[in-house]
């Protein structure tokens, strides 16, 4: 009798955790790879719980190493946009970026300062749709994870990262 009533629950719990993992997916699956914070709600919601640790967990917690794996972002963005011709100065914004645990970027979400530079911001979406289809990974982790956090550009972010590794 214990043993099918310990089934029965293990049975109930994955249906229940399967029908709540559809339902996050099914929100995700029209969701663009970035969009301005306060558009598609629901799929963002979704992807707070799907990407549970954050860039401070993945880098050891350390301070320190998380600001760096930060600024390589930040510096990403700016080469990126070199390359593409795209001007990001005068640009404040808050960022969140959401990776996977193969260290590759699934979503872009921004929202942009009072005080930023006023642009076309769907030439913004755009844009980071296309760095996130041309991410080189420079590390992988063993979960998916977040980073909410504050970007303006230029961010002098070469300062930080060795001559060998940009």
């Amino acid at each position: 009798m214990k043993y099918i009533k310990a089934t029965t629950i293990i049975l109930f719990l994955l249906v229940s955790g399967t029908s709540l993992v559809d339902a996050q997916d099914s929100s995700l699956k029209d969701m663009p790879k970035s969009f301005q914070i306060g558009e598609y709600e629901e799929g963002y919601g979704n992807l707070i719980k799907l990407y549970p640790k954050s860039l401070l967990n993945i880098s050891g917690d350390s301070i320190e190493l998380a600001y760096i794996n930060w600024m390589y972002l930040l510096y990403d963005l700016e080469e990126h946009s070199k390359k593409i011709n795209f001007d990001l100065r005068g640009l404040k914004i808050w960022l969140n970026v959401f990776w996977n645990k193969n260290g590759n970027i699934d979503y872009i979400t921004y929202y942009p300062k009072p005080n930023s530079r006023n642009m076309e911001f769907e030439k913004l979406t755009a844009f980071f749709i296309d760095f996130v289809n041309h991410y080189k990974k420079r590390s992988s982790g063993i979960d998916n994870y977040a980073h909410f956090g504050s970007a303006r550009f230029p961010s002098f972010a070469e300062k930080y990262i060795p001559k060998e590794q940009r």
